[in-house]
């Protein structure tokens, strides 16, 4: 698996349009079409995908279980970027925080400086910024990877009911 395939995978968890074709997801992500039909192959493979499907059973114990193993979080140095894990504004109301722990994916653009994390794939602060329920998944499972045990309990709860929702 690569990094970028955590993405692709929640953006067909949560796609609304049971028929989205390869390009489309290529065009919401900010991949290649090409790198789209790798992470397909790929994720059949692992059985997260089958059949065109989610599986949503194996997504939500690897999601919950493994990622923050598989795919570590890479911590960098104070940058502006997007916020996400705890400092995304959908989660920052589960804890109270200091307001020193703020997280984000580095972006040129963006509109809070703090501890940056290197995300899954380089456009994935870009593609966050498209779609809010996107960010807000990828970005509970940021908490997951970086979180303290409350933070990544109330994330794994918003997580499978996310999944299990769809």
């Amino acid at each position: 698996m690569k990094p970028q395939d955590i993405a692709v995978l929640v953006k067909l968890i949560l796609q609304k349009n049971k028929s989205l074709r390869q390009i489309d997801l290529a065009i919401h992500l900010g991949l290649s079409q090409g790198e789209i039909a790798k992470s397909f192959q790929r994720l059949n493979k692992s059985k997260l995908l089958q059949d065109m499907n989610v599986n949503k059973t194996a997504a939500l114990e690897f999601i919950l279980h493994a990622i923050k193993y598989v795919f570590p979080a890479e911590l960098g140095p104070l940058a502006v970027g997007v916020p996400t894990g705890i400092s995304f504004d959908q989660h920052e109301k589960m804890v109270v925080q200091s307001g020193e722990d703020i997280y984000v994916w580095p972006l040129i653009d963006g509109k809070k400086r703090g501890q940056s994390i290197k995300p899954f794939y380089p456009k994935l602060a870009e593609a966050a910024l498209k779609d809010s329920d996107f960010h807000a998944m990828m970005a509970a499972i940021e908490i997951l990877r970086v979180g303290r045990t409350r933070e990544r309990k109330l994330a794994e709860q918003y997580i499978e009911k996310r999944i299990n929702k769809t």
